[in-house]
Formats: structure tokens, sequence, C-alpha cells
């Protein structure tokens, strides 16, 4: 008898913690899901970069609270931590929608600046497609054009030297690639897009050493020389500077 008392007094502890545990698991629960509740979570996630954790808890929060005064902030949150997490496709993505649905929002230069910013961490070297770098070109033009009083301006301008300075580079690439096969005249195209589109890159001197001797090879001797005494005149500290001298001694 007395081993049978036993067994349902610890079935009844059993039963008393299970329902303790149960009913402060539902509590929680029930806090958690309060759209209050969730951002919470999700914003301390984020911080926290636990971005995967944190993307679940914005989605849910989006999903179920749409009208909610914190659903704008989960929609760029979601797109955030796309970027944080390096998948810039899913992240571009994310800001795009943000734009189409919220173009007003006062944020929407800190996406504009996302979504270049997005592009801009795939650019590939200068020997491959210069996709991304256009299209991050694109939209840094577009807000440094569309928001000149943005934050984001200053470092949209940054950013856009160096994508034109990749474009540029990339141009010389295939121009010089011409070049040593003997296609001047489609070197030469590459060649002077470069001076017309790129005028503040880099390698303008390396770029009029390579005209002037394109226009050599075809003969066309005035061309060459307007060429390379431009980078005489204008480059005097340039690696190419002796060699353009030479040249265009033997021009004259």
């Amino acid at each position: 008898m007395k081993a049978l008392i036993g067994k349902w007094l610890l079935l009844l502890v059993f039963l008393f913690l299970s329902l303790s545990i149960t009913s402060c698991f539902w509590t929680k629960e029930r806090k958690v899901n309060t759209v209050e509740g969730l951002f919470n979570q999700a914003f301390t996630y984020y911080q926290d970069e636990k971005y995967r954790k944190a993307r679940e808890a914005f989605e849910e929060l989006r999903d179920n609270y749409p009208l909610s005064k914190y659903s704008i902030v989960a929609e760029l949150r979601i797109a955030d931590s796309y970027y944080h997490e390096k998948e810039y496709s899913e992240a571009i993505n994310h800001y795009e929608d943000f734009r189409k649905l919220h173009p007003t929002n006062p944020v929407i230069s800190y996406v504009i600046y996302q979504t270049g910013m997005s592009y801009f961490k795939q650019i590939l070297s200068i020997d491959r497609d210069q996709t991304f770098t256009e299209n991050a070109v694109k939209q840094f033009e577009y807000l440094i054009s569309r928001h000149p009083s943005s934050t984001y301006v200053s470092s949209a301008q940054k950013m856009l030297e160096i994508c034109k300075e990749k474009l540029a580079q990339h141009e010389f690439y295939v121009g010089h690639l011409y070049f040593k096969r003997k296609k001047y005249t489609s070197a030469l195209y590459r060649f002077n897009g470069i001076l017309e589109n790129f005028p503040k890159s880099s390698i303008k001197d390396t770029v009029y050493l390579y005209i002037g001797e394109s226009y050599l090879s075809l003969e066309e001797k005035e061309k060459a020389k307007t060429a390379l005494a431009h980078l005489v005149e204008n480059y005097p500290k340039s690696e190419h500077y002796s060699k353009a001298q030479k040249l265009l001694a033997k021009l004259r």
C-alpha cells in the first residue's frame, strides 16, 4: 500500500512539474508571438549578428503583422540580413521589393545605396564580365542624382569612382588584347572609349601611348603624333614619358 501511495505521489509531482514547465513555455511563447516580442527578439538576434535567426523572426513579424509599425523595419532588416550573410542576389531582390512597395520612404536612399553595394561586392576581376560593376554604377549614379542631400552620397561617390576605374581597366584589358593581335582599329575603339567615358581614369597616360602606337601601326602619323604629344605635355612623370618622346622624335 505504501509503495502504491509513493508511486502516486511521484506521478503527481511529475504532472505538477510538467504543467509548470508547459505553462512557462506557453507564457514565453505568447510573449514572443506578440508584435513587440517578435521585434525585440529579431532585433536582438540582428545585433548579435545571428542574421538567419533574425531574418526568420522578422519574416514572421512581417507575415503575421503586415499593418504593424514594425513591418517596414522588418522588410528592410530581412534584406540587410541577406546582405550581411553575403547572399547578395537575395539582398538585391528584397531591396528592390522594398523600393517598389515604399518608394517615398525616408530610408529609400539607404536602400538604393545598399543595392549598389550588393552589386559592388560581386564585382569580378578586370579580365571578366563587368555587369556587376555596371549595375553598381547605375545605382550609385541614381542615388547621387535623385538624392543629392543624402548622407550616403559621399560614400556613393567614392564607390562610383572605384567602379569607373574598374571599367576603364577592363576596357584597356580588352583593347590591349586587340592591340597584341594587331587589330588596331578595334583596339583604338576601346582606347578612345576610355578617354571619352572615363576621363578621370588613372591609366590615361598608358592609353595615350597605345593610341599613338596604334595609329603608327595604321600609318596615321598625324594622329599618332597628337596622342604622343599629349602624353609628353601632360604626363611628365609617366612611366611612358621616355618612350613617347622617342616615338615623337622619329615622327619629326
